[in-house]
């Protein structure tokens, strides 16, 4: 008889635990992981936490079983939600953490905000620093968030500290020196009055509203993300990470000052900063793929070198929520040693791929780059040092960039020592920028109808500064636009330095070939003859003129 009881008690038992797992259908992060350990992730299981190597040496993380990618996520489920009696298109619950990301049957919401879709931006006005005058419909703004355009190629932040007679003082944190505009486009975040359409939320007072998209209790419906990464490996050697899914992480993967680290076979979804933080020595990314983040994609500390990113995807970086600070989708400010190869890239918010010195970029795809900033490159560097870079740039496609003062390659700030070489560049703003820039060779590219100039020379220093630059073999279509800008706060003085132009072949070259500083818009002969003295160039001559049914037959698709 004991003995029968006994066992029903257990039965009772493993029913209950069996019930529990398959309810909340989710598991803790493993704990305690020593050097030398394998963490074996069980397929298409979710693992919820902070999953920590930091420290570590020789750690394996990797998917078992081939059922699916096991996910790790910081991100949480909401659950026992009420309805607002004061608004009942709300919900709310009690929780014990700050949420900086919300997502509803695994969309990821935007925090409530105003103004609201489909109009972003409105504008206000600062006679003086850190004051935004604005006739805000509710005072209650202390503690919300101000977001504004400082500049084309940057978006601030900064909270507010209180508002009084229609105007906001925001705090006073460092900004570079690009605060507030005279006239400022903005948007304002963070406070439950500006919950006012489906599918926003905000944490106000330790409860979490929601106005669900559907209407209906968001109930088994809600993870909600604190601030938090998704894989700590800062400081670790010999980590390898593979076949896993990495999602809703504040920061996807931590790997800052890191000793060969490998990222491999990953997913890393929805990251509400950075997918990447690189930095240290020896680090590996293959094979992987990054889908919408709020800032960058893949991102590196300054002291990042002997880096490789091969046959990978880059897709939303910058482009998760509203628009927010980014620097690209694969930003290398300052550090050396890197090679990005094989790489596709799309639909980012600002830059595509940004390099420092001894470095390559081959055989990537870029595809609509700058989509929310301008001033930007698909490929940018700089060298504000001076210095050669020893930076090859070769056989990438680069189209379809956004922004009016967007370039498929752009060299900053006396970029020099760069080789740009059979690239494909296409319909995009501008083909190429050169500011400032210096003793590069550019040859054996195709620049298809771009849509202001294929490439713009453009002197602003307090001294001479372009000279020595080499085009050579290079094929241009430009149709209704200069082939070149050569602009110069010097004039014509200067422009004859700039470059050696040596059998490019030109095609569909327009009347006005090239404008020129202090000459205006020059024809291709007067061109030819003055300014490049090109020799073996091969020009071929614009369509003439046709009828109807002949121009109609042989149209092209606009870029």
């Amino acid at each position: 008889m004991m003995m029968a009881m006994i066992l029903a008690l257990l039965l009772f038992c493993l029913l209950s635990v069996s019930s529990q797992v398959a309810a909340q259908a989710w598991l803790p992060v493993p704990e305690n992981i020593q050097s030398g350990d394998t963490v074996l992730l069980a397929c298409g299981h979710t693992y919820v936490g902070e999953l920590d190597v930091a420290m570590r040496r020789n750690v394996r993380i990797k998917t078992q079983g081939d059922c699916g990618a096991a996910t790790i996520t910081p991100a949480r489920p909401v659950t026992n939600w009420q309805r607002d009696k004061q608004s009942p298109r709300l919900w709310h619950v009690a929780i014990d953490f700050v949420p900086v990301q919300l997502s509803f049957n695994g969309r990821v919401l935007p925090l409530a905000h105003y103004p609201n879709t489909p109009q972003i931006w409105v504008r206000g006005h600062s006679r003086q620093p850190g004051v935004l005058h604005y006739p805000f419909p509710s005072a209650d703004l202390a503690g919300a968030t101000l977001v504004w355009r400082a500049a084309d190629w940057l978006i601030q932040t900064r909270p507010i500290v209180r508002y009084a007679e229609g105007a906001a003082l925001i705090d006073s944190t460092d900004d570079d020196g690009f605060g507030l505009l005279p006239e400022t486009d903005f948007y304002l975040e963070g406070k439950r009055w500006m919950l006012d359409a489906p599918g926003e939320w905000v944490f106000e007072n330790g409860q979490l509203y929601l106005w669900p998209p559907d209407g209906k209790s968001p109930e088994d419906k809600v993870w909600a993300a604190p601030r938090a990464r998704g894989i700590n490996a800062s400081g670790s050697q010999s980590v390898q990470i593979r076949g896993v899914r990495i999602s809703n992480a504040t920061l996807g993967i931590d790997g800052s000052d890191a000793q060969d680290l490998s990222i491999s076979e990953t997913e890393i979804l929805h990251s509400g900063e950075d997918a990447i933080l690189v930095g240290g020595r020896g680090l590996r990314i293959n094979n992987s793929r990054i889908f919408l983040t709020g800032q960058n994609g893949i991102r590196a500390n300054d002291d990042a070198t002997d880096v490789e990113i091969s046959d990978s995807s880059i897709s939303g970086a910058g482009m998760l929520g509203l628009p927010r600070r980014s620097k690209g989708a694969i930003v290398f400010e300052q550090a050396r040693g890197v090679r990005i190869l094989r790489n596709q890239i799309t639909e980012s918010s600002y830059i595509a791929i940004r390099v420092f010195r001894d470095a390559v970029v081959m055989d990537n795809q870029i595809e609509r780059a700058c989509l929310q900033l301008s001033d930007c490159g698909g490929i940018y560097t700089f060298a504000r040092d001076h210095q050669p870079l020893q930076l090859r740039i070769e056989r990438n496609r680069i189209s379809h960039l956004a922004g009016s003062q967007s370039y498929a390659i752009y060299l900053d700030d006396y970029a020099n020592g760069v080789v740009i070489s059979g690239n494909e560049l296409r319909n995009n703003p501008g083909g190429m920028q050169l500011h400032n820039a210096f003793d590069n060779l550019i040859e054996h590219n195709l620049f298809d109808r771009n849509l202001h100039q294929q490439i713009l020379f453009n002197e602003t220093g307090g001294v001479p500064t372009i000279t020595n630059n080499q085009l050579r073999n290079n094929r241009f279509h430009s149709d209704a636009v200069p082939v070149f800008r050569l602009w110069s706060v010097f004039g014509e003085s200067t422009v004859r330095r700039f470059a050696r132009f040596e059998r490019n072949v030109y095609v569909d070259a327009p009347k006005d070939f090239a404008e020129v500083a202090g000459r205006g818009m020059l024809g291709y002969a007067v061109w030819s003859k003055q300014i490049s003295q090109e020799a073996g160039v091969r020009h071929v001559a614009p369509r003439k003129p046709c009828g109807p049914v002949l121009c109609k037959s042989a149209s092209r698709s606009a870029p």
